[in-house]
């Protein structure tokens, strides 16, 4: 029996050959991103806590400048830059410059990589167990594990900086309703294709969640609110205004939504509190008669 598997046979061409090129990668193996593969492209990459590193890991057990990696001649070095947790290789504890081999450990804090070499089907391995991990199963967007780790690391960042960060968390009115009338798969469907119909209104640096059976979550970085209140009315609209075709049937469904916003201050006093405040609105928005959206004061203008 035939298992339709193409085999290429003949000489491997030089696009072939420079493509599984073996490069110099470090893979997070303990830490937030397990799975994750940064690729050591420049001839010196610090590695820290700070935006301005080549290479940044948001782990409160990094320093803001915690270790550097060079490439010589003879091979790649790490070095310690001073940092509070310090840097191993292996069981050792960097004290001067110390070559890295293929498969090392490497400690920086409490954050543990493995240095490699890895071609282009190595990474797109490492990639698919990430993507295994981040990814919710029905919807194939982000799940709560993922959006979780990201909004710790937003809520530091615009700590530091005052860009603004905006949530917005929504949830389908009614949906016990559809499941009782439909049956589950009618309200798979809904939920795989409402993901789809909605992550487009997300923007590249934003993420978009599925937060909980069928709850929803938009992370906004240095959105203000006025703007975070025109998405979310965007996808209110949307929604409402969508079929979706399942068995037949052409089914609809409306969401209701509630939006917050933290400027940085000391307001908020940690990334569950953000997320409050915008199920506090979410929750005024339910009692406000559905298929609306609740937010926080405008302190600007009104959205566009």
């Amino acid at each position: 029996m035939s298992d339709n598997t193409e085999y290429k046979v003949g000489p491997v061409t030089a696009e072939e050959e420079e493509t599984s090129e073996k490069r110099p990668c470090l893979i997070m193996i303990k830490g937030d991103f397990i799975g994750q593969v940064y690729e050591l492209t420049n001839d010196v990459t610090m590695i820290g806590r700070s935006d301005d590193v080549d290479l940044v890991v948001s782990d409160i057990s990094i320093s803001r400048k915690h270790a550097m990696i060079v490439a010589r001649v003879d091979g790649f070095h790490l070095s310690d830059l001073g940092s509070t947790n310090g840097c191993w290789v292996n069981r050792e504890r960097v004290v001067a410059p110390t070559s890295l081999d293929e498969g090392d450990k490497v400690t920086l804090g409490e954050v543990v990589f493995k240095f490699s070499f890895q071609d282009e089907d190595d990474t797109q391995y490492h990639m698919m167990l990430r993507n295994m991990a981040i990814k919710d199963g029905l919807t194939r967007i982000y799940n709560k594990r993922y959006f979780s780790e990201i909004l710790a690391k937003e809520f530091d960042y615009n700590r530091r900086n005052h860009v603004g960060l905006s949530l917005i968390l929504f949830d389908i009115d009614h949906f016990k309703q559809v499941n009782d009338t439909w049956g589950h798969p009618a309200g798979d469907f809904i939920l795989k294709h409402l993901a789809q119909l909605i992550e487009s209104d997300a923007r590249g640096y934003d993420v978009f969640a599925r937060y909980g059976g069928e709850e929803f979550i938009f992370l906004l970085r240095g959105a203000p609110l006025n703007a975070a209140v025109a998405i979310a009315e965007r996808v209110r609209a949307e929604i409402e205004q969508h079929i979706f075709s399942y068995d037949g049937q052409d089914l609809r469904v409306t969401v209701s939504l509630g939006v917050s916003w933290w400027s940085g201050d000391e307001s908020m006093v940690s990334p569950v509190s953000l997320v409050e405040a915008a199920d506090k609105r979410l929750y005024e928005a339910k009692h406000g008669g559905r298929n609306r959206v609740c937010h926080d004061p405008l302190t600007g203008s009104p959205p566009e």
